[in-house]
């Protein structure tokens, strides 16, 4: 799409309620008030003065964080479009930047349209659902003004479920559209989506993620896009002020070495309260999001899909506390109050530290997000994702309900024939899952530490056999009878990996006493499990309560343990009798299990 319309350059500073902000100003020395309006806590226009034929400005970054115009033409509105309660209004935009990158942009969410007196029409937030396009949708500023003060209104409530949804096209409206002569009636007739805001996902393993991405898209709607750029910073001081209408404006749920965010537009600032987007990024209502300046590198134009900003965030400069239907809402000048710093300090071979930091501000994710970082600290410290071992110490931290404090720890092994950062990294997210998912009790994850050491070397061991005596013969393993009270004795022999060495572990177990005669039960042994939750089909009951459910983490068994069990059904209807042993193993277990019948005499 090629057109010849053109707009005015701006380039100026003023201040936003109180901070230094790039704002754009004509050339001219005339003041435009549309301008005037971007620089301080602006008027809505009411949405039904919105009507076919109304000229507006608007401010968008195309490069840096400089808001430059772009000039739009309502074309109408389209009665609770949006949500109950909420229209969206139709625009047809147009600068040279939209011009280069074919049409509306992933990132141009949240750029604010002014009329020509300066009152706020709305924020672009939505495009045509059949490809790259000018035409618009926009939020109406009164809804989206009205989040500053109470984003939980019955309107916004009932709004929030329809979040992400297309917004249907009458004929009479798809017509009008046509009638810009940008796009046909039967392209405008397949009606309006969210412009596309999709999760970028920086400081990530190449390979091996798919399990830790797919929560966080399926909870998010939309694909994550891997990035290679910086993501949003742990280290690098940003300002407020470098939050304007019409300046970038990321929403991250992670930043550190390993980043997951959005990046779209401001549409205002008053006071210390920036509303931006126009559509949500989850719809989650109350949040404890990051929010972040950015810098656009460049909009890339994409024929097949549709153009997108590529940009890098910069440091934490405010709270985003609401994640609704209209937008997204946050307090700058404020650090999210829930953060959950992920480090992670790992030796190598050569006995070289590596050390990490990542924080995750949405607890939802957090299970996610720390094996994401753990991954990646795990192919950081071995400067590569080969096949390996590993020896980990984690501890989670967290408050309860009450304010009482929880830790858990675990130490484990871990090799892998294949890739070593993801076996470790699944450790972790095994343990964080079901504390996440858990449903006794409100609760704040703190923090999570990883320390150990990691290595290209498998050092990894597989049970060959287990054997019992038998009248002072080492035999293989066979259904027993036994008194109660009596000792199995059992051995297991292990083989190192690509090795003719072995190992013979002794796993002698005993009978319970009480287990009445003629009881039945097994004898089982059990090795290298280590700590696997699959949330689909756990292998386990769920606790009780939260105490059990700590109790079940701080005791799950690593991956250097064999275990022999003994359990045995007294008959009666009362708890199953069981004894065990463990034998513990320097290095890792290749997964084994093996059972065979007991009879009590």
């Amino acid at each position: 799409m090629s057109r010849s319309r053109t707009t005015t350059g701006f380039a100026a500073g003023a201040v936003v309620c109180g901070l230094l902000v790039a704002v754009p100003a004509m050339n001219s020395s005339a003041a435009n008030p549309a301008t005037k309006a971007a620089a301080a806590c602006p008027e809505a226009l009411p949405t039904d003065k919105a009507v076919d034929g109304l000229k507006g400005t608007g401010y968008t970054v195309e490069k840096g964080n400089q808001a430059d115009p772009f000039s739009a033409t309502v074309l109408g509105r389209i009665t609770d479009g949006i949500g109950p309660g909420i229209d969206m209004i139709m625009a047809d935009v147009d600068s040279a930047a939209l011009d280069r990158a074919g049409g509306v942009w992933s990132g141009m969410s949240g750029s604010p349209v002014y009329t020509a007196d300066g009152k706020l029409i709305g924020a672009v937030s939505y495009t045509l659902t059949g490809g790259n396009t000018s035409i618009a949708g926009l939020t109406p500023a009164a809804d989206m003004l009205a989040l500053r003060n109470d984003p939980s209104n019955a309107r916004g409530r009932a709004a929030t479920t329809e979040a992400n949804q297309k917004v249907a096209v009458s004929s009479d409206k798809a017509a009008r559209i046509a009638r810009t002569g940008e796009v046909s009636t039967a392209l405008a007739a397949k009606g309006f989506r969210a412009v596309s805001t999709p999760l970028t996902a920086t400081g990530l393993a190449k390979k091996n993620t798919a399990k830790f991405l797919k929560n966080i898209e399926a909870s998010s709607g939309t694909t994550v896009r891997v990035g290679t750029g910086s993501g949003a910073s742990a280290t690098v001081k940003s300002s407020p002020s470098e939050i304007f209408a019409g300046s970038n404006y990321a929403a991250a749920l992670s930043y550190g070495d390993v980043s997951f965010y959005g990046l779209g537009t401001t549409t205002y600032v008053c006071d210390k309260t920036a509303v931006a987007w126009g559509h949500p990024l989850l719809s989650a209502g109350p949040v404890s999001y990051s929010a972040h300046p950015a810098q656009a590198l460049f909009v890339q134009r994409d024929p097949l899909f549709s153009p997108f900003k590529v940009g890098n965030p910069g440091g934490v400069v405010g709270t985003i506390t609401w994640d609704g239907t209209v937008g997204l809402r946050s307090t700058l000048g404020q650090n999210p109050e829930h953060q959950i710093p992920v480090t992670t300090s790992l030796t190598n071979d050569h006995g070289k530290k590596s050390t990490g930091k990542t924080v995750a501000v949405y607890q939802p994710w957090a299970a996610d997000i720390a094996a994401t970082h753990l991954q990646a600290a795990v192919v950081k410290a071995l400067g590569a994702q080969p096949a390996g071992s590993s020896e980990i110490k984690i501890v989670i931290k967290g408050s309860r309900a009450d304010g009482k404090n929880f830790k858990i720890t675990h130490k484990d092994y871990v090799a892998d024939t294949y890739d070593i950062s993801y076996a470790t990294a699944d450790r972790l997210y095994s343990l964080m899952w079901p504390l996440i998912e858990q449903e006794y009790e409100e609760i704040q994850v703190t923090g999570v530490e990883i320390t150990g050491e990691v290595s290209t070397q498998v050092r990894q061991y597989s049970v060959s056999k287990v054997q019992l005596k038998d009248q002072n013969k080492w035999v293989a393993l066979k259904d027993v009878e036994v008194a109660p009270g009596a000792s199995i004795p059992l051995r297991a022999t292990l083989k190192a990996y690509r090795s003719t060495d072995t190992i013979t572990v002794p796993l002698t177990v005993s009978v319970p006493d009480e287990s009445p005669s003629g009881s039945t039960g097994s004898l089982s042994i059990d090795a290298g499990g280590g700590l696997v939750w699959d949330e689909e089909e756990p292998e386990e009951e769920p606790a009780d309560s939260f105490e059990e459910l700590i109790k079940e983490l701080n005791n799950q068994p690593s991956s250097n343990t064999l275990v022999s069990r003994v359990d045995i059904d007294p008959g009666d209807g009362s708890d199953v009798l069981s004894s065990t042993r463990e034998a513990d193993v320097e290095g890792a277990i290749a997964s084994y299990y093996d059972s065979v019948s007991v009879t009590v005499k």
